[in-house]
């Protein structure tokens, strides 16, 4: 055992020992080279060294498409995409070659793909489905996979002559993370003067200009054509919550064998009216769906809803979709198809029961090219109803297409006698087209339940009225939106100001269901955190850092404005803060609170301006939005 004076000896040296111990650290440390910690950024998850798409079309009507990609993995974050490819093909008419999958580790080595790693599956959106058995997913499970390795892909899809009515093209030239090289080709013969689009972001000029080359060949004594466009350095450009789709957002290659988009329309609409054939189930069940139905539009929109109900409509990626359309004699019986297909039905049905229809197609404007038409860029397959002062729109599985925040921002192209036309349906581009307005007096009980008289008025964007035609409908939209506005409400009866393409305006009596919530003996009546218009627009209000610009539906005007009237004998403990009015570019946010004699009033309004809030309008609008939303905005305290 120690004593005191040889502890504290013991505790002297081992500081002496200690200190000294860390001054040959420092002497070492100072001895080594500076560490530049002002030039080390860090690694994006994956870089894209090598990525190469290739198309060739053959004398003898095959195609061939090659993709080759070599990309470094630099986190697991990575693994989903490219760890597990998998390449879809149709068994029936195409042939799968896989030229290389390997994995080149972070030492060098290789790691082929073993034999046990190739796994055959359906995609899930087509399993079940007999008509579409033939559409294969072959899964690459790579095998090696460690930080820092590269995933090398190398595999060629042949299709058989006739496969495709035109070999054709949308790709997305950046990806989200940085693409060193990025090669395209299309190789075809001469006569064929197929002409590609290279589009950047928002139709403007590419940033990133491209390496163009072309050379000459013979094949089977015929002169083929080959082009080809290097970029390279393409910088990351990931996907941010809420923004444009990347046809807008990002550069895109787009090519069509085929022709304009004439010539596209009047394939499509062929194909639809062929696949349209006349025949008995489809004039049983027109017959038994229009029975007693006099208007034509009242005919059209029996027959559709009857067919949605019981239809099943098959979607999945226009470049796996081989061959011509099933005929509507066989694809009702099953009972499913393609959105073709779907409206191929509509069609033979609405012909079977005497109606003077057609079919027709509507396009989303942001990504529509006039130069390069893809499936990809369709909206819906729609069936044209004549006869009234303008064709009236119809889609299979949602009825009536007019302007409202599903279709708004597409465009309808109809097939003349000599060519294609085209008529927008335009997007929501000025703020008061669309207003959402709910303004009342409730009254509060004394144990603590509400009633009271609350109107609501909306337009725009904020009006779908093929799904309010109905009372159940109409109480349901109601309910949804005072839901926001108050807590615990039912509507108990309304009555409807106004109903049109445009317009719905409602006055509703309503309650409360339960009491409020009482804290120390006051009831709480706590407005809920999302406003109304957040039914029909997302904002991305959780996030706070942004580089890409928001998308919403539309702009807007929401005013709320709520009278709450208690008892005499009670007293306002706490109201809502008001938030002083903020304006900007992106438009307007505030709330006034007006206390009177046994009452207070709360008044909002909130103004989005811009269809497209840039990164900065977007973080200046944030802030008071999020304020609205917080417990002290919209708690108003009463205590008896």
């Amino acid at each position: 055992m120690l004593s005191v004076k040889e502890g504290i000896k013991g505790s002297r040296d081992r500081g002496i020992k200690s200190a000294f111990a860390v001054a040959v650290f420092l002497l070492a440390a100072l001895a080594l080279p500076p560490v530049a910690w002002a030039d080390t950024a860090p690694q994006p998850d994956g870089v894209i060294e090598l990525w190469e798409q290739h198309w060739t079309i053959n004398d003898d009507g095959s195609t061939v498409y090659r993709e080759k990609q070599h990309v470094r993995l630099n986190s697991d974050r990575t693994h989903r995409e490219f760890a597990d490819p998998r390449l879809t093909y149709n068994a029936e008419t195409d042939n799968l070659e896989i030229i290389t999958a390997r994995v080149k580790r972070a030492d060098g080595t290789y790691r082929e793909l073993p034999d046990y790693s190739h796994v055959l599956v359906s995609p899930d959106i087509t399993a079940g489905w007999p008509a579409f058995a033939a559409i294969r997913q072959h899964v690459l499970v790579m095998s090696g996979i460690e930080t820092g390795c590269v995933v090398e892909l190398d595999y060629q899809i042949t299709s058989k002559p006739g496969a495709r009515p035109a070999l054709a093209a949308d790709v997305r030239l950046d990806h989200a993370y940085p693409v060193l090289e990025r090669v395209l080709s299309i190789t075809s013969p001469a006569a064929a003067n197929i002409r590609p689009s290279v589009i950047g972001p928002g139709g403007a000029q590419i940033g990133t200009k491209p390496e163009v080359s072309s050379s000459t060949s013979v094949k089977s004594g015929l002169p083929y054509e080959t082009k080809t466009w290097t970029f390279r350095n393409l910088p990351a450009h990931p996907a941010e919550p809420r923004c444009a789709p990347w046809q807008v957002r990002c550069p895109r290659f787009a090519f069509n064998s085929g022709g304009d988009w004439h010539r596209w329309m009047q394939r499509t609409t062929s194909d639809i009216e062929s696949a349209a054939n006349e025949c008995e189930i489809t004039a049983k069940l027109a017959a038994d769906w229009t029975k007693d139905v006099l208007q034509p539009a009242d005919k059209m929109r029996a027959i559709q809803e009857k067919l949605a109900a019981v239809f099943n409509v098959v979607e999945f990626d226009s470049d796996w979709q081989r061959g011509g359309l099933r005929p509507a004699s066989e694809t009702i019986r099953g009972g499913y198809g393609l959105p073709q297909e779907a409206t191929a039905v509509l069609l033979s049905l609405a012909r079977a029961a005497g109606l003077p229809a057609r079919a027709a197609v509507l396009v989303n404007d942001d990504r529509w090219l006039e130069s390069a038409p893809h499936d990809s860029q369709v909206a819906a397959y729609v069936v044209l109803l004549d006869g009234g002062q303008q064709p009236e729109i119809w889609d299979a599985r949602h009825g009536r297409i007019v302007r409202d925040s599903r279709w708004a921002g597409t465009s309808l192209l109809i097939m003349g006698d000599a060519s294609a036309m085209r008529t927008p349906l335009p997007a929501w581009t000025q703020a008061d087209e669309s207003r959402c307005v709910v303004g009342g007096t409730i009254k509060m009980k004394a144990d603590g339940t509400y009633a009271g008289t609350v109107s609501l008025a909306t337009s725009g964007l904020f009006v779908a009225p093929e799904s309010l035609r109905s009372s159940e409908a109409q109480k349901s939209r109601v309910s949804a939106l005072l839901g926001r506005v108050l807590p615990e409400v039912t509507v108990e009866s309304f009555a409807v100001k106004e109903l049109s393409d445009n317009e719905f305006a409602v006055e509703a009596k309503v309650k409360s269901s339960k009491a409020l919530k009482k804290v120390g003996g006051a009831y709480w009546l706590q407005m809920p955190a999302d406003a109304p218009y957040a039914a029909n627009v997302t904002l991305p209000l959780a996030y706070s850092e942004r580089n890409e610009p928001v998308r919403i539906t539309g702009p807007f005007v929401e005013q709320v404005k709520l009278t709450v009237e208690y008892p005499e004998n009670w007293t306002v403990e706490a109201q809502p803060v008001e938030v002083k009015a903020v304006k900007g570019e992106w438009g307007e946010a505030e709330q006034r609170i007006t206390p009177g004699e046994q009452r207070v009033t709360i008044s909002r309004n909130t103004r989005i301006a811009q269809r497209d809030l840039a990164p900065k309008a977007f973080l200046n609008a944030r802030e008071p939005l999020n304020t609205l939303r917080t417990e002290a905005a919209r708690t108003l305290v009463l205590k008896p």
